[in-house]
Parts: C-alpha cells; sequence; structure tokens
C-alpha cells in the first residue's frame, strides 16, 4: 500500500474524506471557524474558551501587534509557558504575517541576548515570573520587552494575505551536542506537519489534548496546537509540569504527546494508580522527540492504550513518519507520510518535500551544510527502510565510534539493546580511554520500579551479569568494556534528550 492508504486507512471511513491539506496558518483558522466554531478550543487556568472566543481572542492579539508598532514580516519571541495566551499570540503572530519565535522557558543570560539579536526579534513577550531575569539581563539595541501580564488585545485586526512559503515561524533546534540553530519555517511547512498529526488510529476529531511538550518545541505547536485546529480539538494547557499529575483527571485527555521519557513516566503511575490517573479517557500516545523504546510501547499495551512512536526533525516540521502499527512493529518508527520523499544515501536518512524548513536563519552555512543543491536534506540520522516501506532509525552518524581496529559502532544500537534489558531504564554509549586502550564504555541509569517488583535491593551485581550476557551475543569489537552505573538520571535537553558530552 502506498502513503496516503496507510494513513487513510487509520481513521474512520466518515473522517477520511473530511481532512485536506491547506497551505497556510489563515486557513486553518478559518476551517476551524467554519467546521468547530462552538467547540471547546482551550481550557486549563483561563477556563474554557470555544473555538469562536479563541479566534476572537487572535484577532484582538493582531491588534495589539499593530499597536506596537510590528509589521508583517517582523520577528515576535515569545518566552512564556504552556499558555492559553501563549497559544493565541502563536496564531496572532503567524496570522498577521509576522515569524513567531517561541523561546524554550530555560533560555536565559548570554545565550538569550544573543538569540534576540542572531533572531532579529523585534518584540520580546516573557512570561511574569521571568521578570527579574529579564531586567538583569542587557537587551540588544532595538528589541522591546514586555511582560505577559501587560499584553491586552487591541481593536480586532484581519488576518495578512499569506502564502504557502511566507515564512511562518523560527524553532531552535533541540540537539543534544553542540549549539542551538533556528530553523525558520514557512506557513506551508507548519501545515504540512499539522495535516500529518491527524492520522493516527481511530477517530481523529474532537479529541481532547493535554499540552505537555513545550510550544518552545515544534512537536508541542505542529502536533499539539496546530493539529487540534485540524480537528477541532480541546487542548488542555499545562503552565507547571509540577502539576500534571494534579491535572491529567481535570483534563480527561484521550490522545497524549509525549516525548519517551515522560510516556515512560505516566505508564508507571498509570501501572500504580489506574487509568483513572491518566484521566480514564485516554486512547493514544504519540511518542517522538527521541528514540521510543519496545519497553514503552509494550506497556502502554498492558494498559489498552495505543502508543505510537515517530520520526521528525524541527527542520522537517516535525513529523517525517509515524507507526500506526506499533504492536506489529514496534521498533519501526512507521511510514513517510504523504507528499514526501525519503531515501537512504550511505545509510543516511535524506528527506525532500514542502514539510522542510527554509533554513536555518542567518547561518547560510550551517544551511548549506544540511541541504543537497537539488533541495534534499541531509538527516544526520541513519536509517533503512524494509520491504513494506516502513523506517527505521539506526544511530546517528555524527556518534559513529570508529574503533581502533577500523570497525564503525553506532553507540545507539548498543544503547537500544541495553534498554531491552528490564533493569535498565535508559543508557548512552561512548568511546573511552582505559588504560591506554580504546574500548566501549555505557553509562545506564537502572530502572528503579523493576527492581522494587523483583525485589533486588542491591542492583549492581545483576544488571553488571545481565550486561555480560548482553556482550556473550555480540560481536567482540561491540561488546561493553566498562560499565558505569548511575545513581541519578542523565542530564538532558528540554526535549528531554540525553545530553552527550
Amino acid at each position: 500500500m502506498n502513503s496516503l492508504e496507510y494513513y487513510l486507512r487509520l481513521l474512520p471511513p466518515e473522517e477520511r474524506d473530511f481532512f485536506h491539506y491547506m497551505p497556510t496558518i489563515n486557513d486553518l483558522v478559518a476551517f476551524a471557524e467554519q467546521n468547530f466554531a462552538d467547540d471547546l478550543a482551550l481550557d486549563g487556568i483561563a477556563g474554557p474558551m470555544t473555538y469562536r472566543d479563541m479566534i476572537a481572542a487572535v484577532a484582538g492579539l493582531r491588534g495589539y501587534l499593530k499597536d506596537a508598532g510590528i509589521q508583517p514580516g517582523d520577528h515576535v519571541g515569545i518566552q512564556l509557558p504552556n499558555s492559553a495566551l501563549a497559544a493565541e499570540l502563536i496564531l496572532a503572530v503567524m496570522t498577521y504575517g509576522a515569524v513567531i519565535v517561541p523561546i524554550p522557558m530555560t533560555m536565559a543570560g548570554e545565550e538569550l541576548t544573543a538569540n534576540l539579536k542572531k533572531q532579529d526579534i523585534k518584540l520580546y513577550l516573557y512570561a511574569d515570573v521571568l521578570e527579574a531575569r529579564v531586567h538583569a539581563m542587557p537587551l540588544p539595541e532595538g528589541v522591546c520587552a514586555v511582560k505577559a501580564s501587560l499584553v491586552k488585545p487591541g481593536e480586532a485586526v484581519p488576518d495578512a494575505k499569506n502564502e504557502k512559503d511566507t515564512p511562518a515561524a523560527i524553532f531552535f533546534t533541540g540537539g543534544t551536542t553542540g549549539k542551538s540553530k533556528g530553523a525558520l519555517l514557512s506557513h506551508g511547512a507548519l501545515m504540512r506537519g499539522a495535516l500529518n498529526g491527524v492520522y493516527a488510529p481511530g477517530e481523529a476529531l474532537r479529541q481532547r489534548y493535554l499540552a505537555l511538550i513545550p510550544f518552545s518545541h515544534v512537536f508541542g505547536v505542529v502536533r499539539n496546537l496546530l493539529s487540534c485546529f485540524y480537528t477541532g480539538s480541546l487542548l488542555y494547557t499545562l503552565e507547571d509540569m509540577r502539576t500534571v499529575v494534579a491535572v491529567l483527571p481535570k483534563a480527561q485527555p484521550t490522545l497524549l504527546v509525549l516525548v519517551p521519557a515522560l510516556a515512560d513516566m505516566l505508564a508507571g503511575l498509570a501501572k500504580m494508580r489506574g487509568l483513572d490517573a491518566l484521566g480514564g479517557k485516554l486512547r493514544i500516545v504519540i511518542a517522538g522527540g527521541a528514540h521510543v523504546p519496545e519497553g514503552i510501547i509494550r506497556r502502554y499495551q498492558e494498559l489498552g492504550i495505543i502508543c505510537c512512536p515517530g520520526y521528525g526533525m524541527t527542520e522537517t516540521a516535525n513529523l517525517v513518519s509515524g507507526n500506526g502499527d506499533p504492536f506489529d512493529n514496534p521498533t519501526s518508527v512507521g511510514m513517510p507520510y504523504p507528499e514526501q520523499q525519503v531515501k537512504i544515501v550511505d545509510d543516511e536518512i535524506w528527506v525532500k518535500g514542502d514539510h522542510l524548513m527554509l533554513g536555518y536563519y542567518n547561518d547560510p552555512e550551517e544551511t548549506a551544510n544540511i541541504f543537497t543543491e537539488d533541495g534534499w536534506l541531509k538527516t544526520g540520522d541513519l536509517g533503512r527502510i524494509d520491504e513494506n516501506g516502513l523506517l527505521y532509525i539506526t544511530g546517528r552518524r555524527k556518534n559513529i565510534i570508529v574503533l581502533p581496529n577500523g570497525e564503525n559502532v553506532s553507540p545507539e544500537e548498543l544503547e537500544l539493546a541495553l534498554v531491552k534489558i528490564p533493569l535498565i531504564k535508559d543508557a548512552l554509549v561512548r568511546e573511552a580511554v582505559i588504560e591506554g586502550r580504546t574500548v566501549l564504555e555505557a553509562e545506564v541509569f537502572p530502572n528503579g520500579p523493576v527492581l522494587a517488583a523483583m525485589q533486588i535491593a542491591e542492583p549492581e551485581p545483576a544488571i553488571r551479569a545481565a550486561v555480560e550476557k548482553l556482550n556473550a551475543s555480540l560481536p567482540p569489537y561491540m561488546t561493553i568494556q566498562n560499565l558505569i552505573i548511575r545513581k541519578e538520571d542523565f542530564q538532558r535537553s528540554p526535549s528531554m534528550k540525553i545530553i552527550r558530552n
């Protein structure tokens, strides 16, 4: 079956002809107003809001932008938690014809100052809790900083006449090494990603979401906010992740978009306290942003919930592929979405289509490095495509370890093998020099609940024995010769990926 057939079969027959590609965010807002005006769009601390009311609020915020002197094409930075205001501003800026730059709440100091300048931000709207931090830092010339509580809707302003290729947003790459870059995405790219987000097993229309992925991450905006608008779903906003356990029973999500670490945590919560702890209505988990171990998929299967892994990048408007059959193919990231091309070149995944970024903003050298002359984006990820067209990720090109004997080892391949050991929750493999010899070294973080269930008080001997058993099944050059067992979790990026030193 082709890609479109693969995804359409996931939807109920009555929904398959309802969704179509729209080239701009403006088209999406008009579509939502036409089809979902009386449905709830948002809920949370600010209270429930229908699509009609939210769209009116967006028009008023376009008035605020006009009063603030913002012109179409200007860049507006927001550093806000996942609030109703953040969702409204994202839509207001883009439909106004300006470019939204969502900034992670953790970005501060010199890094923040440098990015306000590099991304040419004219208006910077920040959360009130950041006021002291913002006042203590130097602002680049020409940047107007306003705290969120002072942002008030003005007179409603009509949306701009955007086109498919009109720049819409800059998202910072969430890499685990090196400096972050700003990926400039067009309306058309974001809308392709939003349509791809519609496809999941079962009904797509009028679902209940909980915004657990920050809006500063492309995954949070595309697969939560924009796909919600596509489907007339309710997005319950969450401003403080520390309250997630208390909010879940109130939000009663039917679909959650999660990074693997959070998916694992919530599966553990449900196992301990029952499905009511997740709201009692959850049926689908969309997991991405990092590798999704098969163990997480199986844990949700035991709970009667479908956990669908996928693959994407900031540079591809997040979504490249999604797995609609996770129980049958748990190690695959699924079929590439329609209207894009994917190929493997020297084991590296290359992609092409209208979902790709326009480039890294103010960074022509890095842009040239990632694109070929004929428009293919070199992802840097290693992978393969099987006889059924399903994509598998096998590693990251820049992480490949070249051993003294010339053998190439993908650390991700070994990490996948390690996390299949029930006693190990997460792992990181790297090259190390021990007594003058270059060896493969692994750091592992024990799986506390499993150890407790097995009544293992001292995890180290059991983990070392399990790793030795794994070594016996590997080629000699791939064996782990130095093992470090962590007492604390790994340092992680905002998207919960392990940071590689």
